[in-house]
């Protein structure tokens, strides 16, 4: 049976599968793998069960466990990274360039030097690239990040009071709309709305299924459903979607005004909302 591994080259980072071959690992040791950028060193976080390996699958091969050496070497490369990311700063201000440079990093056989910058507009970095290409013996690449990217890097809160999702799980940054929001039954107030990044909160699209789902079994607001049990025929006034729960508003006058609350099974009404959000599939 083949001894698979998953690993992360970043604490945060996407899981990568390795075949660890006859090495013996365990949770949080560190081993050394080839990614497009050449060698890097990876933390292993998962051991795979026979069940969850695909034996039809040709999985990279782990070059070694790390060692000692390789662990220093890592950090040397960090401490260099840290002396190339200020000089890059104070190039780049010298140049009058419009760019934030966020990070900088070795691939392990330090190779290249890779910098990491926002900016919002474009940037012409050709002569800043001849500066640092001067000074370190290495590739140069710069490679510019968007905002939510940017935020990853930093240690903060959501909304929520918890460490935002992209330091702690989030691999992929899926598309977030506004539509989302609305099917939600959430008010459009991008402040409240917004992450930490200025994007919409990633967490929007965590429920977004579940609340597709119930919205097709649901009446709007404003329509008039009927009591299966009493027949008796009212107008919706607020929907719980999440519990399939209905406020219902009866009576014509102030004096006959009152409100009930059913679940979405004991109502019968004429529903458009299927049809609508296929329409709104159609057209995405």
């Amino acid at each position: 049976m083949k001894n698979i591994i998953g690993v992360r080259l970043k604490k945060n980072g996407k899981l990568f599968f390795f075949d660890a071959l006859d090495n013996k690992l365990e949770v949080s040791d560190n081993v050394l793998v080839e990614t497009e950028r050449g060698e890097e060193l990876a933390r292993v976080v998962k051991i795979l069960t026979e069940n969850e390996i695909n034996e039809d699958k040709e999985y990279d091969k782990i070059i070694r466990k790390a060692t000692i050496e390789d662990i220093e070497k890592i950090k040397e490369n960090e401490l260099k990274a840290k002396e190339a990311l200020e000089f890059c700063r104070n190039e780049a201000k010298k140049l009058g360039l419009t760019m934030k440079i966020l990070m900088a990093e070795y691939t392990f056989d330090s190779s290249k030097l890779i910098i990491y910058f926002v900016s919002e507009e474009r940037v012409d970095f050709r002569e800043l690239v001849k500066v640092i290409a001067s000074r370190y013996r290495a590739r140069i690449e710069l490679r510019q990040i968007g905002p939510r990217d940017e935020t990853k890097l930093y240690s903060c809160l959501g909304m929520c009071g918890k460490e935002i999702c992209c330091r702690t799980h989030l691999q992929d940054f899926e598309p977030v709309t506004i539509k989302m929001a609305k099917e939600q039954g959430l008010q459009i107030n991008m402040s409240k709305l917004s992450g930490s990044c200025g994007k919409l909160m990633c967490c929007l699209k965590y429920e977004e299924e579940a609340y597709k789902d119930n919205l097709k079994e649901l009446p709007r607001v404003g329509d008039f459903v009927e009591v299966r049990e009493s027949r008796e025929t009212g107008k919706v006034v607020n929907v719980d979607i999440l519990g399939l729960k209905v406020k219902v508003k009866f009576g014509e006058t102030k004096e006959d005004e009152r409100y009930e609350v059913y679940h979405a099974k004991e109502l019968k009404w004429r529903s458009r909302r299927k049809e609508s959000i296929q329409n709104e599939d159609e057209k995405d």
